[in-house]
Formats: structure tokens, sequence, C-alpha cells
């Protein structure tokens, strides 16, 4: 089975990824669930590095082959666009291509609170999107993006580590920098840019100190920065920008953490009644109790400071999962399995029960 082939089930199976690993059946990603591909065979060592070599140039192999990873989007016109990622494993190879979609969302199309969209058009600060893989970080920064790209005139920059979602030109000029292709490296890109007038500085990952601090400066001189990351939740977040740090700037970091984060949203995709997966999220928006509490290290009280800050706009994961729960979007089972804290979702659950009761 050839690569358009692989690609085409995907599509009409309505998967998000496609894995492929030697000694395996080829496997599909559908609502969450891998399944494998129906009628296929086990693929032997030599059949997955066919694969390898139909989807990668000559330089990508030789990429591959040094750095044993590899990771890069491609665009097939009767299709769409992919992500791919491949891995060297156990002196073989195993591929993973995700399945990007064409049309980037828009503000009505995503469960997003409207706040997410209200804090970039303040036009400064670092707002954070952070999610493990497959929570659609990458979906709910390209929406951001596009919804000012539609409604403002401004000079937006991406460093993307790969290039995702494709903008056009529309009130702003989008620039679209690809890691590996435009620039040697994320930290690189970024600080290049500076140099180019932007108002706007998309950076695809933030897990690198070099980079945290460059979107922290960046921030500090008045843009916005739209940075994802990979955390659970708000609180890690903040903490893994934290522990970035070198051990004698760890109190430098708290500060232009606690006086430039304009928001963090934390995401996850979980199954829902239907076939479409379901955003659950949560929200944190710095006030002054926040700011302090990160310059003190206090984490826990920042958690209770969100988790009581509704009125202000903020919702924790396990709150908005259980509404989603409440909509009837989701199961029982699907909130137990995907909350952060189980006794605190029950305890919601009987209150609510003695609450009907009385």
């Amino acid at each position: 089975m050839r690569r358009d082939e692989f690609i085409q089930i995907a599509l009409d199976k309505k998967a998000s990824d496609i894995h492929i690993a030697p000694n395996a059946y080829p496997m599909l990603r559908v609502n969450g669930m891998l399944k494998a591909i129906e009628g296929s065979e086990i693929m032997s060592r030599e059949q997955v590095f066919e694969a390898v070599k139909e989807i990668c140039d000559v330089e990508q192999l030789e990429k591959l082959e040094q750095a044993g990873e590899l990771n890069f989007s491609f665009s097939i016109k009767e299709y769409g666009r992919f992500r791919v990622n491949i891995i060297k494993q156990r002196g073989t190879f195993s591929l993973s291509i995700r399945i990007l979609k064409l049309i980037i969302p828009t503000k009505e199309s995503l469960s997003l609170p409207d706040v997410v969209y209200d804090l970039a058009e303040q036009g400064k600060g670092l707002f954070v999107v952070s999610g493990a893989a497959g929570s659609g970080r990458s979906t709910t920064m390209a929406s951001i993006l596009q919804h000012l790209n539609e409604t403002q005139r401004l000079n937006i920059i991406t460093v993307e580590s790969p290039i995702e979602y494709l903008f056009k030109h529309g009130e702003s000029i989008v620039l679209q920098r690809d890691v590996g292709i435009d620039c040697e490296s994320t930290a690189q890109g970024v600080k290049s840019i500076m140099r180019h007038d932007p108002d706007v500085v998309m950076i695809s990952d933030i897990s690198d100190d070099n980079v945290l601090e460059l979107a922290l400066q960046i921030a500090e001189s008045g843009k916005l920065v739209i940075a994802g990351q990979s955390s659970i939740n708000a609180v890690s977040a903040i903490e893994s920008m934290i522990a970035l740090s070198k051990p004698e700037r760890v109190q430098n970091r708290k500060l232009k953490v606690a006086f430039n984060i304009l928001g963090i949203i934390s995401q996850q995709l979980v199954p829902g009644k239907s076939e479409d997966r379901v955003l659950a999220y949560e929200m944190l928006l710095p006030n002054a109790a926040i700011r302090s509490h990160i310059i003190s290290g206090n984490f826990s009280e920042v958690r209770n400071s969100l988790a009581v800050g509704r009125k202000q706009g903020m919702v924790t994961m396990d709150q908005n999962l259980y509404e989603c729960y409440l909509k009837g979007d989701i199961t029982q089972d699907t909130l137990y399995k995907y909350c952060l804290d189980l006794e605190y979702v029950k305890r919601l659950e009987r209150t609510a029960h003695k609450g009907e009761l009385s």
C-alpha cells in the first residue's frame, strides 16, 4: 500500500493520524482511538523503510539518518496538508502522519471563550496555549491569528516547527517561517524577526529556555506573542516556564512571567457522545493576586485563585469538563477519565444532586 492510498483511507475514515511501524498493522487514529486499517497486513521493516523513502527527499533522509528523527509538513493538491514525524527505533523507523485541515477554523466554529480573542485584540503580552500533543493547540493559535488577520492591520510573523496551517494575507501581512527550512532553529528564527518590525509573533513551541526568554523580551517591548507549550494545565505551564530558567535567574523569570503573561488557555480534546471530539479547556487570567503568587513561587495559591475566578472569566479544566457533562456533550466515564481531580468532580456531582433533591 502506497502513501496516497494510506492518506485516502484516512480521509475516508475521518482519521486524525496515520501510524506506521515495523511488525505492526498500519493504524489510524479515529476520534482519539487507534484502529488497524481494514484489510491491511503487518508491515515489515523493509516496507516501513520504503514508506519513509517515498515521503522524504534525499536531504531529509540524510537528516533522518544523522539525527534519528525528522519533522516536516507537505501538501498534496488532491488531499490537503500533512505533518510528518519520523523516529528511529531499534535500528529501523516509525512513521506518524497528522492530517491537517486546510481551512483555518473561525472564531465561531470553535468552542473557545470570547475572552481568548478579546485578549489577542489587546495587542501586547504573552498569551500561552498549552496542551499535550493532539490537543488542538495549533488549531487554537491559528484561529486567533486568523481573527487578527481578518480584523486588524498588523505585521504578523510566525516561527513554526513545522508549519501546519497556511495563511493568506488579509487586513494584515502574515509571514511564516518554517524551522529547518527558513531558519536553523526556533530561537534563531524568533531572534531574527525582531528586525522585521512585527506587531504579533506566533511561536509554535516554547519548551526551550532561550526561546522563552526571547518571547518574554518581545512581550515586554509591547508586542503580542502567542506561544504553544506542552503542559497539562495552566498552573503547570507557569511552573514549566519558571523551571526552564537557570537557578541564578529564577527570581527574574518569575517577575517577567508575572508581569507579561496576558493569559493561559490549557486544553484537551476528549471523546464526545457523537463521533466528534469535544474541546475542554482551562482559562487563567492573571490578576493582582495571581501575579503576587507567581512572584512568591506559591503555585498552589495560583490554582486556588484560578478556581475561584469564575466572575473574571477564569475556569479550571475540571469545571469546564463538568459543564460539558451537564450539557450532554460527554459521558460520565469521559468526565472521570479526563478530569484532573476526580474527588473534586464527584463533589460537584454530589452538590448538584443535593440541589435537585431540595
